[in-house]
């Protein structure tokens, strides 16, 4: 049975969001997205989405005057609940350090 989970993991601000949404299989996770938003200038941006909506994980780096960079992590299925783990976690450690990177650079 494939189990759809979609929720927000709280920042502790108003103007920052960590949208977390996966689909289960078996267990093991098959697809994911881990997607921080920010309310920069009264507008919901996209910071960092970490994903594998293309078939594969990968990384998007948004910033502010400058083009997304896309880094692709991993073809095989089998390393999602890794990757899941490690950008989850690192996304909810380090939001604001992710923040700062797109505003400024």
């Amino acid at each position: 049975m494939k189990k759809d989970i979609d929720y927000f993991h709280p920042t502790g601000t108003l103007e920052d969001k960590i949208r977390v949404y996966f689909k289960k299989y078996r267990g093991k996770i098959a697809k994911f997205i881990i997607q921080y938003f920010s309310l920069i200038n009264s507008r919901w941006r996209s910071i960092m989405r970490v994903d594998t909506c293309h078939g594969y994980a990968h990384i998007h780096t948004y910033h502010l005057s400058k083009k997304e960079s896309v880094v692709k992590l991993s073809s095989h299925p089998e390393d999602n609940n890794k990757l899941f783990t490690i950008y989850k976690g690192y996304i909810i450690k380090n939001f604001q350090k992710i923040k700062e990177n797109f505003l400024f650079n």
